[in-house]
């Protein structure tokens, strides 16, 4: 039998860093989101940041959990954070900030900017690094991401996603953990990455075109065009999604029967299925971590981590129980790691920040 992908690496632990959930419907009714929309993508509750709660300090927040959780104070050689949109200022380096108030220390600290499959692509990376490091080689990968206005409108700057605030954190090792990672997939096609700019005119500062941000009309007019129809842009993100899931399942030596959890990015219900084909394949919402992710939002990049801290929250995964963490990113990227659960913490559950 051939081997799997990675043979020593290890998430020791994870965290994630929620904000103030906020009523859907309440938004329904004051008239910030659409109702048929909502009804659509059944999302019921949302994380939705107090002011001052930046991105970077919810990474920060997530990060010492991890931390703490893992039960390592030192030694960490790299940190990572991925985000998705502004963290609180402009030309600085969050991941230096974040660095500085988790790990310390002399290790590296970057940024990974893949969108929303931003966690994935860290993951991927520091599997290779601790692979080739010594074997106390260990990363925190962390990430945070918010959508207040008058920026972004998280109700209405895009479709088929609530934006939601958050952050989470992960620390990846050598030799033993709560989980043992088995594969990683990334895969890329931008054959379609003018569907997230149509329409924009190259500016010289952020926000010259006017806020908020609006992806929905960016989208509509390229689908507007006659040589990019809808059908093709939806086939490219069934068939990357497909692509990364069964090429990690294949590194894995594992099948989607396999899975006891498909962890997938928190999209509204209708574009979660239209997406991963769940219906198509028969495989029920019950399999995924759809009724948390409709009680979060989506978090920009953080959706996979803070979804797998759940898990381990709630015992929902036992020792030997496999599981698909996948992601997608505009442009477009498309991930998935496999993972085996080798232990059960005793974690409890993820609260609000104050």
């Amino acid at each position: 039998m051939k081997q799997v992908q990675w043979s020593d690496v290890y998430i020791s632990a994870s965290a994630a860093s929620l904000a103030q959930p906020e009523s859907v419907a309440d938004a329904v009714r004051q008239g910030r989101c659409d109702a048929q929309e909502a009804e659509l993508q059944d999302y019921a509750r949302i994380s939705v940041a107090a002011e001052g709660q930046t991105p970077a300090d919810m990474a920060v927040a997530a990060g010492r959990h991890a931390m703490e959780r893992s039960g390592r104070s030192d030694g960490v050689e790299l940190l990572m954070h991925a985000s998705v949109g502004f963290q609180g200022i402009d030309h600085w380096s969050p991941a230096a900030y974040i660095q500085n108030r988790t790990i310390g220390g002399r290790a590296a600290a970057f940024e990974v900017k893949q969108a929303s499959n931003g966690a994935l692509v860290a993951l991927n990376l520091a599997a290779a690094h601790v692979t080739s490091g010594a074997p106390s080689s260990a990363v925190l990968i962390t990430t945070g991401d918010a959508y207040p206005l008058p920026v972004f409108d998280r109700y209405r700057s895009d479709q088929g996603t609530v934006r939601a605030d958050g952050g989470a954190a992960m620390l990846v090792t050598r030799s033993q953990g709560v989980a043992r990672l088995l594969s990683t997939a990334l895969v890329g096609d931008a054959t379609h990455e003018e569907i997230h700019r149509a329409g924009e005119q190259w500016r010289t500062t952020p926000g010259e075109a006017g806020w908020p941000v609006d992806l929905r009309a960016r989208k509509e007019g390229y689908l507007r065009t006659d040589a990019q129809p809808g059908h093709a842009v939806s086939q490219t993100l069934i068939g990357g999604n497909k692509e990364a899931l069964q090429t990690a399942l294949a590194d894995a030596n594992t099948s989607l029967d396999d899975i006891e959890v498909l962890v997938l990015p928190n999209l509204g219900r209708q574009a979660t299925d239209r997406m991963f084909r769940l219906t198509e394949q028969g495989i029920d919402f019950s399999r995924t971590c759809w009724d948390w992710g409709r009680n979060v939002g989506h978090i920009g990049a953080g959706d996979q981590l803070a979804a797998l801290t759940h898990l381990f929250e709630t015992r929902r995964v036992r020792i030997g129980d496999r599981i698909a963490l996948c992601g997608l990113g505009s442009g477009f990227t498309f991930g998935c790691a496999v993972l085996e659960i080798t232990a059960e913490p005793d974690w409890s559950p993820t609260a609000c920040l104050p």
